[in-house]
């Protein structure tokens, strides 16, 4: 299912832009989705089911960070690191994944090509810890 983890990086970019523009989310995710030309149907499914299940849950999913990430309020979070961890739990936690491992590989992986890889040391960790505490 090549096209859950496209829209895992496309669900992460969405939430990127959101937390820097402060627009409303489901207009950035349809521009999205429409200026990026994603036509297969069960990825932009995905891209919004991700997208909506973060909002749905924010308060949860960013207290939850800010527990596991310890001494690390979420606002000091670089950009990246705090909406690859809020797409990641979103789909942990609430969307259901079947290959847990697999999921949290590919978000380590999105870590390192926009962070680097201590930032993707740090988003593993607080995947691991999430895990854990389940």
């Amino acid at each position: 299912m090549i096209y859950k983890q496209k829209a895992r990086k496309d669900a992460f970019l969405v939430l990127y832009q959101w937390d820097i523009k402060a627009d409303k989310l489901e207009d950035i995710t349809e521009d999205y989705i429409t200026s990026n030309l994603i036509k297969h149907p069960e990825r932009r499914r995905y891209i919004r089911k991700l997208v909506r299940t973060y909002m749905e849950k924010a308060k949860q999913i960013d207290g939850l960070i800010s527990e596991l990430s310890q001494d690390w309020e979420i606002d000091r979070m670089g950009y990246i690191e705090r909406n690859i961890l809020r797409v990641a739990l979103a789909e942990i936690l609430f969307v259901g994944v079947k290959n847990l491992k697999a999921v949290i590989k590919d978000y380590v992986k999105l870590t390192i090509k926009y962070a680097g890889k201590e930032p993707a040391k740090f988003v593993n960790g607080v995947l691991g810890k999430a895990i854990k505490s389940l």
